[in-house]
Parts: C-alpha cells; structure tokens; sequence
C-alpha cells in the first residue's frame, strides 16, 4: 500500500530553489544560441559519464512525452500533488544521490556540457532534465538551445519563434491551455516576470513537462527534474479549459507550446 506523506511549506518552498550554480551562459545579440562563460580554470574533460545517446528518429511531441515517462518511471514514479497546501506525496521515488540515480543525473548535465552527477547535489539539475528530454530525442539545437538554466533556453525560443518555422512557441499562461508535450514554466527566487517580454537569460524559474491533462477532472500532470531531488510527477490544478492555475509555489507564467508532429 502506498502511504500519503505531507510535505512542510518549508520544504514546498526550496522545492524549485535550487542551489547556487556557476555562471550561467550569457546571450549575444544576434548569435544563433547561448556560449558559456569562460571559467577561471579550464573545465574537466568530459569522462565520468558517457555520451547523451540520441534517437535516430524526427524528433515527436509523442517522443519527448515517453521519454519523460521513461525517467520517471527509472527514478520510481515519485508523486507530488501540488492542488492543495500543504503538498502530499502520494508516492516517493530514487533521489538523486541514490545509487543508480548519480549516474543518470550525470547523463542530464552532460547534455548540458556539465561535467557533474547526482552527488553534486548543491546544484539544481531541473534545466539540465528539460535540455537531455531535447537533446535525446533528436530535437535540433536550432530548434531549442540547451542550457542548465530555464530562462536562458526560454529566451532562445522566444527570439526563435520569430523566425522560420519555429518547433515551439511561448504563449501566456493565463489564456493558453495545456497540452501534452508542452512545457509549462514559473519564475521562482527573486525572478519578479510576470510577462512574457519580462523573460530574460539568467533568471532563475523551472518548467516541466505535461504528460498528462485531465481538464475534465480539473488536474494534469507534469514531470519535471530535480522536484524534490527526483524526477517527479506533480499534478497541478487546471480549469475547466485546461489552463494551468497557478499558487503560491509555482506562478505560472508561459506555456511552451510543442509544435512538433
């Protein structure tokens, strides 16, 4: 039998704080994507995790959502229903410090160029789950520019959807509902965007990924990395048009919307 735990504000509040990270990638203007900040010492050859396998197949709004349910269910279908306060967990999972879980997380930042794993557990990792779901299901870096922090790929993809045939669009949270594929997405911290012009690389918020959408039933769920040091099932309050209603915890700002096949 699966046991009901209640999790404290407290711990509802660090959910998607994260740690302090290294100098995020910063943005040129008229550059096709993000480059790193050039660190005071040259970075460890990448050797402590193996390459992030990519799918020879066109990348699929199916693709993304089955490779998500795959980390999910690798890291024990954690649960975490976010439609009333205090939060409970219906189930708990692997955590990332926990055996088989380093090496998997080390896979996430290596799609990132990160030379780290599940041990480094001061450093959030959600950004780096979003990125390793695009890099491994073979979605162009043209198309989405992989980047340990949300709101450096969300800055790309607004600047890319003006372009030719962008794969994914940024739409308000408040008016668009929620499919499956997309990307719903808050700022968290001291990020103060409210709209979708506020978004700019560095700020700090977190995204996950809808699997599933139950507008009928006023829920959906979303999976997303590092939610309570796991890969983690949240099911979130929607209304009645599948829109994502947002709480104290997570403001929801922009839905990323998958335009993929």
């Amino acid at each position: 039998m699966q046991h009901t735990r209640h999790l404290p504000l407290l711990a509802a509040a660090l959910l998607l704080a994260g740690c302090a990270s290294n100098p995020m990638p910063q943005w040129k203007p008229g550059d096709p994507g993000y480059v790193a900040v050039t660190p005071a010492q040259p970075r460890p050859t990448m050797t402590a995790v193996p390459p992030v396998a990519i799918s020879t197949d066109a990348p699929t709004r199916a693709a993304l959502v089955a490779a998500a349910r795959a980390e999910w269910d690798f890291f024990g279908n954690q649960q975490i229903d976010m439609r009333h306060e205090p939060f409970s967990s219906p189930r708990l999972g692997l955590l990332e410090d926990e055996g088989e879980a380093v090496q998997r997380v080390g896979q996430y930042w290596h799609a990132v160029g990160r030379n780290l794993t599940g041990a480094d557990c001061d450093q959030p990792w959600s950004a780096a789950f979003i990125s390793w779901l695009m890099v491994s299901t073979n979605v162009s870096p043209q198309d989405f520019a992989p980047s340990e922090t949300h709101f450096n790929y969300l800055s790309f993809l607004r600047q890319r959807q003006s372009g030719p045939a962008p794969q994914f669009v940024l739409r308000s949270a408040a008016s668009e509902p929620l499919a499956e594929g997309d990307l719903i997405c808050a700022p968290r911290g001291s990020n103060a965007a409210t709209t979708l012009e506020d978004i700019q690389p560095g700020l700090a918020g977190h995204c996950d990924l809808v699997v599933e959408v139950h507008a009928d039933e006023g829920w959906a769920g979303v999976i997303g990395g590092n939610v309570f040091n796991s890969v983690s099932e949240s099911l979130i309050t929607v209304d009645p048009q599948g829109r994502a209603v947002p709480f104290s915890q997570r403001p929801w700002l922009v839905v990323v919307k998958n335009l993929l096949p």
